[in-house]
């Protein structure tokens, strides 16, 4: 975890680097498209040299004292240069399997069974990084994003973290009645950061293109909350443990009620993914490395998503 930790804040450092440089850049960018001239800058054993064809190459030095300088091309997403495919929005379903790659849980861990056909996710990506490595058809892809998931759950119960695991609570009224829910989901949002390879067969015309591209995205979460929808309110409602013991209750003034809590989720998160798609049609998958859950705090699951990107940029 330490090493996850390491790698996650290193990457959004150089993400966040990005953000700030990019609207600089980008200004640069639009006189030197108006100048149609040359520029060059240079900091330490870096060099950047920007041309009247819309290129940048950054010089990185290897050794000695102006010699033996190695080019690496620096592409944005100019027609003709190597454009990743990161930036855009996705829309897909999401899960969690256990460690044996199974959605069937046993009876004691049911309270997590899902509806999948419900369980739907959006990624935001609005920044997006490339590096040209080869021939402008293979290339280095990071950025910045927001993924957005829910998970539906098939049953009506409570996620509950107050005591030294995850226990799930059914909710009572004062007749000791169960009361079902019509909507339960668990939601949670993450900042991304993606560290793909992508190959493209055609940088000239993106209609007429192959793409795929592999790597890891790192996620850091930042809101996590279980949304019901309950049957029955205007009432004082009561919780229960699975052993029949009174945990707590609370006013339903309202059939939806959302509370937010962390349920021990881990805060970072590292997925392995794949993007593969033809022209402007992209679709991606994506499956945890890490588990969804805090060691010994809940059962061992780790999550997947599988979806297409609805606009790309």
């Amino acid at each position: 975890m330490k090493t996850m930790k390491n790698f996650v804040a290193v990457a959004l450092s150089m993400a966040f680097m990005f953000m700030l440089t990019s609207a600089s850049a980008q200004d640069q960018e639009e006189k030197k498209c108006d100048r149609h001239e040359k520029s060059n800058f240079e900091v330490g054993n870096v060099k950047v040299e920007t041309s009247d064809n819309d290129t940048m190459v950054i010089y990185i030095h290897k050794g000695g004292h102006g010699t033996n300088w190695n080019t690496v091309p620096f592409c944005g997403s100019k027609k003709g240069h190597y454009n990743g495919h990161w930036a855009g929005v996705d829309f897909g379903w999401n899960g969690f399997t256990d460690q044996d790659f199974s959605m069937s849980f046993p009876p004691e861990n049911n309270y997590l069974d899902q509806n999948t056909a419900r369980s739907m996710m959006v990624n935001l990506n609005p920044f997006e990084l490339n590096v040209n490595l080869i021939g402008d058809k293979f290339g280095f892809t990071s950025g910045l994003g927001f993924q957005l998931s829910n998970y539906f759950f098939e049953r009506d119960y409570t996620l509950y973290s107050e005591e030294d695991v995850l226990e799930p609570l059914t909710i009572i009224d004062q007749d000791g009645n169960v009361v079902n829910t019509k909507k339960n989901k668990l939601f949670v949002s993450y900042l991304t950061l993606p560290v793909m390879f992508e190959f493209q067969t055609n940088n000239e015309h993106d209609i007429n293109s192959f793409h795929i591209s592999a790597g890891v995205i790192g996620g850091l979460r930042l809101q996590s909350y279980q949304k019901q929808e309950l049957t029955e309110w205007d009432q004082t409602l009561y919780q229960i443990d699975p052993n029949g013991n009174f945990i707590s209750s609370f006013e339903a003034d309202h059939a939806k009620r959302r509370i937010h809590d962390s349920y021990y989720l881990n805060p970072f998160k590292l997925d392995a993914t794949v993007r593969i798609g033809w022209s402007y049609l992209n679709f991606f998958t994506t499956y945890s490395l890490t588990p969804m859950f805090k060691d010994g705090k809940a059962p061992e699951l780790y999550p997947w998503t599988v979806g297409i990107t609805l606009v790309g940029w």
